[in-house]
């Protein structure tokens, strides 16, 4: 019987990858502890919205193109999913519970920090530009710590939603 990663395992990904996984890494981790897993299920979860879409990340070189990086969260998202499909519930179950909702705010979440970033790294020689620059990044910060407690309570309500089945 395949093996599901540990939060170690999960935790080692992490780090090896801190800017994103690609694809392949992905399936190949899955692959290797035993599981049916293949490039066209990996599509098949983003396309579900299970998992997080990648970001385009260009190639250094001219003419070289670009790849996807996957957050490693989508490492942890894949590894949540087959424990659950191993039991009673189906890819269209989770996509319809709160499980699929989860994943978009925190795609939300990532996206919002990606906002904040971008602000604070700007280089604005115009006073107003700052200001207005500090005035977002206020909305944004509060913004960012609601989606973060909608995050938490949607955990809670999958983990409810899982523990009843």
């Amino acid at each position: 019987m395949p093996q599901l990663l540990s939060r170690s395992e999960l935790k080692k990904i992490s780090e090896k990858y801190p800017e994103g996984i690609p694809s392949n890494e992905i399936v190949d981790i899955f692959q290797s502890r035993g599981f049916r897993f293949s490039e066209a299920t990996f599509r098949k979860y983003v396309q579900m919205g299970l998992v997080e879409r990648c970001r385009r990340v260009g190639r250094k070189g001219k003419h070289r193109g670009s790849h996807g990086l996957y957050p490693v969260s989508a490492v942890e998202r894949i590894n949540s999913i087959k424990k659950m499909i191993s039991g009673d519930l189906t890819l269209e179950q989770l996509r319809d519970s709160y499980f699929s909702t989860r994943q978009r705010v925190e795609e939300i979440n990532r996206l919002l920090s990606e906002i904040t970033k971008d602000l604070q790294s700007g280089n604005r020689e115009d006073e107003r530009l700052v200001k207005m620059d500090e005035q977002v990044l206020r909305e944004v910060d509060l913004i960012s710590k609601q989606v973060a407690n909608l995050a938490k309570t949607l955990e809670k309500a999958e983990n409810l939603l899982l523990s009843a089945k």
